[in-house]
């Protein structure tokens, strides 16, 4: 008898640990992002691809960019069709013209995150690694400072080693005031969010950890009272919290290993639940700001991420079901939006658990009966 009930402890045990498993691998933006996917499901163009929001055609760079959101949710962008094309087919069909470092790096990017699939080493026949690659010269890929920061990421995801000179160039790139600027002007105050969260990862995805400098501290000055952040401090544009920048600075500090209730204001936001506000709560598409409602296709695709907790440093991998084409695909289908998240390890190692001790229950209760 006490060896039945043991075992009906551990049973009932097994089942509570999961059950509060499950509630802490739903973090608080996983509603958010489930909602912005399903507005953005319904974005895309006919040749399978996603526009940037400043042309309705459709753009390699945004469309590498709703991949990495699909993974960092767990959706299998195989599936994301429109007359049956998926945005891979659309990124195999057009990526193979980019031939600036930023554009590049993304696809790379969302080759990582697909498994493989994107066939990023043959798009159209062209190995775009071994061109990111050949970009390199003079600590740097010919771009800006932020596009080149891109393309260290894209390449520490692919397996690739970063020149040291690239590195020693970030670095030395850092604004005397403690923060990174889009064309790589050291002066104070020409830093912004943006290129800052980035170089971040960048420099934590490298190793040089240490070299991040007065980021943090950066972050804290140019953080709003509603615990988000505008691009710019000072701004002739203004410092209202946008979107993008909150998404931004929120990835750099999940990489950075910053707790977020340590950037909370008033005691009551953080910087999370400042990104969340800026969600229509009708259709799930984000607003670039408070002040500026509307449904903005880029601040949607870049809010995912951080949604998830998800950053560049080690990207998510959800594996495609399906490889990219490599010849254009014609109208087959309606559109099909979705995907399931992948089970998580924890989760894998409970069920087994729950199944074991479920299989010795019943053997036991078997053998008094």
């Amino acid at each position: 008898m006490k060896t039945r009930v043991k075992l009906v402890a551990l049973f009932l045990a097994t089942v509570l640990i999961l059950s509060m498993t499950g509630a802490a691998l739903a973090g608080p933006g996983d509603d958010a992002a489930s909602k912005a996917l399903a507005w953005l499901a319904t974005k895309q163009n006919a040749d399978g691809g996603f526009s940037d929001g400043f042309s309705p055609n459709s753009s390699v760079s945004a469309t590498a960019d709703v991949v990495l959101a699909m993974a960092a949710a767990g959706h299998d962008a195989s599936m994301w069709k429109k007359n049956g094309i998926s945005p891979l087919d659309y990124l195999q069909n057009h990526a193979a013209q980019l031939t600036k470092g930023g554009g590049i790096a993304k696809v790379v990017m969302a080759d990582v995150a697909t498994g493989g699939m994107l066939r990023a080493r043959n798009v159209s026949g062209v190995d775009l690694v071994a061109r990111l690659n050949g970009l390199h010269k003079s600590g740097g890929y010919g771009g800006t400072l932020y596009e080149d920061t891109l393309v260290v990421l894209a390449l520490v995801n692919a397996g690739q080693s970063v020149p040291d000179d690239v590195i020693a160039r970030l670095i030395k790139s850092e604004t005397t005031d403690g923060a990174w600027a889009f064309t790589g002007d050291t002066a104070a105050g020409a830093g912004d969010t943006n290129t800052t969260a980035l170089v971040v990862q960048a420099l934590i995805a490298t190793g040089h950890r240490d070299a991040i400098g007065r980021a943090l501290d950066y972050f804290r000055r140019t953080q709003n009272g509603d615990a988000g952040w505008p691009y710019q401090v000072p701004s002739a544009y203004g410092t209202e919290t946008d979107a993008n920048s909150t998404a931004n600075v929120l990835q750099a500090l999940v990489a950075a290993g910053e707790s977020l209730s340590n950037w909370s204001k008033g005691g009551q936001s953080d910087p999370l639940g400042a990104l969340v506000r800026l969600q229509d709560a009708k259709t799930g598409a984000f607003n670039y700001q408070a002040s500026a409602p509307g449904a903005n296709l880029l601040a949607t695709i870049q809010a995912i991420p951080a949604l998830k907790g998800v950053t560049f440093v080690h990207l998510p991998v959800a594996p495609a079901s399906g490889a990219a084409s490599t010849a254009n695909i014609p109208p087959q289908t309606l559109p099909v939006a979705g995907g399931r998240p992948p089970i998580s390890a924890v989760g894998l190692v409970g069920i087994g658990v729950l199944l074991v001790s479920a299989g010795l229950f019943l053997r036991q209760v078997k053998r008094e009966t």
